[in-house]
């Protein structure tokens, strides 16, 4: 709260800062460490390390600086592939691990809150909602990164790429909620045994996006989704889209399995909540960083193979969103609190 966010933060079931606000909060986070001695590097990459005796010695960053140190925690996140790559052919063991793909889902917001609420009334905000189903082949399919009264964006990270995401602004005030509708994929789905298998993965599915979109977020009413057919038309429901957005077939982005594990999920969905499977739901492609697809092995104490090099966080894969991920900061910090002491220990 003392950084700009709402009072509500401190009470509310699932507290919510909202985009717009956040990018204050952060800013204001910044100039507080940096008042307690803390440093940023904007533009800088970490492209290398070195070691001494199984122990890192040094990190060498992209503007040609070298900061010694003897421990580093590498809090990367689910998107950081150039490190992944750099870290394993430098020897750090690492592994495959389950993730999700799927797409993104608008329904009216007005619809969202009559089915969560029983009716529609704007004191009460933007309802929201969490959803989960097995299929008969026994994948899961669920809800995530749930946004009431959001906007769906591209939020790729690689050229010739798509990705979608979702936002909220703090008002939640848009026409649309959206929602990531995922099915879980393992390391049998992989193209490899490949540690960063994973990674590949999701690059096919990522460029096969952009394609699908001639550039833009392919988007696509669910009736023509099962119809496996390109959209041609919206029906009563229009995008809430930041940037552009084009008619497809997402059939042609996803594998098949993940199709038919989703189309059988909204069927199951709309018991839960009425005109879930709206023929006109929009669905947009695709949504493939729910969770990082690699796990950065560490011991007991939190080290890699190199000793002070500690993966943490949902990139390393060690957590699933937002929450476990800062409880895994928490392990770790707490953990250098107690075995590292000199100010030259730190990276």
């Amino acid at each position: 709260m003392e950084n700009g966010a709402k009072e509500n933060i401190l009470y509310d079931a699932k507290p919510h800062v909202g985009t717009d606000i956040l990018s204050v909060v952060v800013k204001n986070m910044r100039k507080y460490i940096e008042s307690k001695g803390g440093t940023f590097y904007f533009d800088t990459e970490m492209t290398d390390f070195t070691t001494v005796n199984y122990g890192l010695q040094a990190v060498k960053l992209s503007n040609g600086e070298e900061i010694e140190t003897n421990i580093c925690v590498l809090a990367i996140g689910h998107s950081a592939r150039d490190t992944f790559e750099m870290i394993f052919n430098k020897g750090i063991n690492m592994e495959q691990k389950p993730f999700a793909i799927g797409v993104r889902v608008e329904h009216p917001q007005e619809k969202i809150n009559k089915s969560q609420y029983g009716f529609s009334d704007n004191r009460l905000g933007a309802a929201s909602y969490k959803l989960t189903y097995k299929t008969d082949n026994g994948r899961g399919v669920y809800s995530f990164c749930m946004c009431p009264g959001g906007f769906v964006v591209n939020a790729a990270s690689e050229k010739e790429t798509c990705v979608v995401n979702g936002m909220s602004y703090s008002k939640r005030d848009s026409r649309n909620a959206n929602s990531a509708i995922v099915t879980t994929v393992t390391p049998q789905d992989y193209p490899s045994k490949h540690p960063l298998a994973g990674v590949e993965f999701q690059r096919k599915l990522e460029r096969k996006a952009f394609a699908e979109g001639n550039g833009n977020i392919p988007i696509q009413r669910l009736e023509d989704f099962r119809n496996n057919k390109k959209t041609e038309a919206l029906g009563k429901i229009t995008p809430e889209i930041k940037g552009k957005y084009s008619f497809g077939n997402l059939n042609n982005v996803l594998p098949e399995y993940v199709c038919k594990s989703i189309s059988d999920a909204m069927e199951y969905f709309e018991r839960k909540i009425e005109g879930f499977n709206d023929n006109d739901t929009i669905m947009s492609a695709v949504e493939s960083r729910t969770s990082s697809p690699v796990r950065i092995i560490r011991d007991e104490n939190y080290q890699s193979n190199v000793r002070g090099l500690i993966p943490a966080g949902e990139g390393a894969g060690y957590a699933g969103g937002i929450t476990s991920a800062a409880i895994d900061g928490i392990k770790i910090f707490e953990f250098i609190g107690k075995n590292f002491h000199k100010p030259e220990d730190f990276c």
